[in-house]
Order: structure tokens, then C-alpha cells, then sequence
């Protein structure tokens, strides 16, 4: 196998939490769909393949993730420790083709990977950068000139040729040469950025490309649920559209099914923009207000009003229960969905 993408899914999801107590971020739904089917959909719409996943944290259902996308997603199981960035790809190189895109599986964005990879024809690695915005800490990285990176954050800085253009930052984006992993540890936990990129800046063969484009981290639950309404609303453009999976869904003009092709879907009044998928039963009258999203197979009990509301595949909403702008995610079972509500602006 030659994979031309490396999704990394091993991350412990900690940010996110208490939402990933029970399944891995990179699975965590956005709109009805897990992240890592926009990482997939996204790779693939560069026509990339074949692709490996790394997993550690609940990697079980990794596995069973990539089984149901075909033969050409595998996965590469971290025990019994994490191995970072560089690690899990070090442990994967073998797998990997002499040029491959890596990217992070719970991000969202259109970064040109085809770009990317072209870029490779000069260079060992070229990452996708992106303007920092006001008041984000993440570590500044500048490319001088020749679009070659001078300064990598705290890790390294060389002299640069021309002047440096200052206030971007790393993706986690980003296309390599398989034998740039070389440099890294042969086994164990390591960085790609501090113990890769940071040895090799000196040859002047790390080159960074600027991303102007979508890029959305997201990592806690504020900005998941943010993200999820931006996605239901349309405002994000991205290469997997959720909505054909519903039984019943309207956003603006466009719409998807209807009341009949839902349990109880005579039941409710619902106002758009909003989300309902296959195999969701309403137990008796219901308000579904905008922004609400329910994931396949969710029940919503009797008198139940929702605004705002992400509801995970399998949840319930109890009867009667009036819930704004919050998520309703795993729980025990079926009857012990757990509620994180967000607080107002």
C-alpha cells in the first residue's frame, strides 16, 4: 500500500470534553456526519487515496469507522502509548507514498492539497499557513522571500533571504516527502514540527503556503456547536454536503424530504434552518426551532421544544424538556442522554 493521506485521530479529545468521553473527537458529529468523514471527503475531492488513520484513544471505533469506507482506508493503532505527530507517522511510513498529505481529522477547511503536493516537486515539505487572527496564541511562523519557512514558531529560526512575512501560524496541514520521517525517532512519541521540521529548516527545504480559506479548529464545545451551525446554515462550503442523509431537513430554499418520512413527523412544528435524520421518532407534539439538529435515530419526547439544539445519533430528548442552544450527547443508553447546555450571549 502506497496512502497518499495520513488523517491523524489519536488525540485524547481532552478540549472537547466532556464530549468525548465516550467517542473519539474525530468521530464526534458535525450536522449528522463524524469529522472524519469531512477529513475523508475532503482528500478525496483532491483525489487522493489510498489513505491511513492513525487511533489511540477509543481506536476500537476508529477500526470500525474505516471498515464501513472501503478498502482503501486502514488504520494504524497506536499501543500502548500515543506517538504524537511525527510518532504515528513514523510508525506508518511504510504505508505512506513517497509524497503524501497529512492533515488533522478534527479540523475543518479547504486547504488546496493538490497544491501542496505540487509544491513538493521543490522541496521536502511544504505547509499550509494560515494569518493569525487577533488574539490567538497559536506559534507565529514567517517564510522569507523564496516562500521558504525562517521562522518556526519558538522551535528554530534561520536567516532568512529577503524579508520575512510575519503573523501566520501552522495548520496541522501540510505535504511530505516519506523520507523526511527519517529524521524522527525510530520509535516512540515525537513531533513532527519540533523534532522533524525543526532539524531540517536549515537546508531551506521546508517551504510554507499561504491558506486564506476555510480553517476551523474545533476544539472545545463552544466552537463545536458553533461549528455544527455553520454548517447546517450553509455558511461553510466544504466538499461533503450533509444534508441529502435527512429524512427531513430546510435550509433557506433548499429542502430534504419532509413530515412523512418521520416517526411522528405530523407531530411537529418545525422552522428552519434545521436537521432531522433517517430513523428519528417523535413521541408526541414537538417544536424543532432553528439551528436544531437531530442525529439518526434520536427520539424527542412529547412537548419537547429545541432551538438551537445538537442532539447526537441515538439521544433522547425527554418529554416536556425546553432546551436552547446546547448539545445533547452520548449517555449510558438510550434513556441517559447526558445535556451540556452553552451559555448565552
Amino acid at each position: 500500500m502506497e496512502a497518499r493521506v495520513f488523517l491523524l485521530a489519536a488525540g485524547l479529545g481532552t478540549r472537547l470534553r466532556p464530549l468525548t468521553a465516550r467517542r473519539p473527537k474525530p468521530l464526534v458529529p458535525v450536522c449528522g456526519r463524524p469529522m472524519l468523514d469531512y477529513a475523508l471527503a475532503h482528500a478525496r475531492a483532491h483525489g487522493l487515496g489510498p489513505v491511513v488513520v492513525n487511533a489511540f484513544y477509543l481506536a476500537d471505533q476508529v477500526v470500525a469507522w474505516a471498515a464501513r469506507q472501503g478498502g482503501d482506508v486502514v488504520v494504524s493503532v497506536e499501543a500502548p502509548d500515543v506517538l504524537g505527530t511525527g510518532g504515528g507517522m513514523r510508525k506508518a511510513q511504510s504505508l505512506l507514498a513517497e509524497r503524501f498529505v497529512a492533515l488533522n481529522a478534527d479540523t475543518l477547511c479547504d486547504v488546496d492539497l493538490t497544491a501542496l503536493i505540487t509544491a513538493l516537486d521543490d522541496a521536502d515539505a511544504a505547509l499550509a499557513l494560515r494569518p493569525l487572527a487577533p488574539g490567538e496564541t497559536y506559534g507565529e511562523v514567517r517564510v522569507d522571500a523564496e516562500g521558504v519557512i525562517s521562522t518556526l514558531a519558538e522551535h528554530r529560526q534561520i536567516p532568512p533571504v529577503g524579508a520575512e512575512r510575519p503573523g501566520t501560524h501552522f495548520t496541522g496541514v501540510h505535504a511530505l516527502r516519506r523520507g523526511l520521517l527519517d529524521v524522527l525517532p525510530e520509535t516512540g512519541a515525537s513531533c513532527v514540527v519540533r523534532q522533524g521540521y525543526a532539524k531540517v529548516l536549515h537546508e531551506r527545504r521546508v517551504v510554507g503556503r499561504l491558506h486564506s480559506g476555510l480553517w476551523l479548529d474545533v476544539g472545545d464545545p463552544e466552537l463545536y456547536w458553533l461549528t455544527n451551525q455553520q454548517v447546517l446554515s450553509g455558511a461553510l462550503r466544504l466538499p461533503l454536503d450533509p444534508l441529502p442523509d435527512a429524512a427531513w431537513a430546510q435550509v433557506g430554499p433548499r429542502r430534504v424530504g419532509g413530515p412523512e418520512a418521520v416517526q411522528g413527523g405530523d407531530k411537529v412544528h418545525a422552522e428552519g434552518p434545521f436537521f432531522i435524520g433517517q430513523g428519528v421518532v417523535f413521541e408526541g407534539d414537538a417544536h424543532v426551532g432553528p439551528g436544531t439538529i437531530l442525529g439518526a435515530g434520536a427520539r424527542v419526547g412529547a412537548g419537547a421544544r429545541l432551538e438551537g439544539v445538537v442532539v447526537w445519533d441515538g439521544a433522547v430528548v425527554q418529554p416536556g424538556a425546553h432546551i436552547r442552544r446546547a448539545v445533547v450527547y452520548d449517555g449510558l443508553g438510550l434513556e441517559l442522554s447526558e445535556l451540556l447546555t452553552l451559555g448565552t450571549r
